[in-house]
């Protein structure tokens, strides 16, 4: 078990950061965001093996192609990225934690992508990022959220904080309700390395630019949150039922 888990380990940091360096002299040369999202799901894949994950996903007919769209989900755990970058049909962008700018060659890579980091800290440098990356949704890249704004400890839904519905609106996008269920198994939280497993990734019906734009943000962030839970067959926690965050 010790060797499993040590191999595990060599094997994630070793590939992620010869794909990071990869990706990142890509971008130098050549500029092609095309090959770029090729390299990221090389990535994903790679871990996919490492991690020995089985994903399975539904819904995909609920996704459209091309459109302006900002994908809510639960997050459970590191799984859940690798997930999303192998099933959604397009290549999404990540709203991610700043921490993740400053880490070599990867963070690098991840603004490369497009991806925005937010400074969870500062609320004022939030609300910016918020801003800046409504102008950075352009159809065929969905930007991705995970509006509990950390991991989960448990398997549960958690409170969502307010900034995807907020890009939405200022983006005039539509929001789309994700699901995932098993990624805390695959790797519990406090756990150095992933156990690997079977992981279900499952798309909602969409909710359309016009309709986010006239329901008011605590019923949309409701009724989101509802959907995700019933995609990821958790439950939502019972002291936040129907309290969305106030924060970005």
């Amino acid at each position: 078990m010790l060797v499993r888990e040590v191999g595990r380990t060599v094997a994630t940091y070793a590939w992620t950061g010869a794909a990071s360096f990869a990706a990142v002299g890509l971008h130098a040369v050549a500029g092609d965001a095309v090959d770029l999202a090729r390299e990221t799901r090389r990535w994903a894949r790679g871990l996919e093996r490492i991690w020995s994950l089985e994903l399975s996903v539904e819904g995909l007919e609920h996704y459209e192609r091309g459109a302006s769209t900002v994908l809510v989900a639960n997050h459970q755990s590191y799984v859940d990225v690798v997930a999303l970058l192998l099933v959604t049909p397009e290549m999404p962008v990540f709203l991610a934690k700043r921490e993740l700018e400053r880490v070599p060659f990867f963070g690098r890579a991840m603004k490369s992508r497009g991806d925005v980091f937010i400074d969870r800290a500062r609320h004022d440098a939030a609300t910016s990022t918020i801003e800046r990356a409504a102008r950075s949704i352009r159809p065929g890249a969905p930007l991705l959220v995970f509006p509990e704004g950390t991991r989960a400890d448990a398997p549960r839904i958690g409170r969502f904080k307010k900034g995807a519905f907020h890009l939405a609106q200022l983006a005039h996008a539509s929001l789309q309700p994700v699901g995932i269920r098993g990624s805390l198994e695959a790797w519990p939280r406090g756990s150095a390395v992933p156990r690997g497993g079977p992981v279900h990734v499952a798309f909602g019906p969409r909710i359309p630019a016009d309709e986010v734009q006239a329901i008011p943000l605590d019923p949309l962030i409701a009724r989101v949150r509802a959907e995700v839970s019933r995609l990821s067959g958790l439950p939502l926690g019972e002291e936040e039922r129907g309290s969305p965050r106030a924060s970005a």
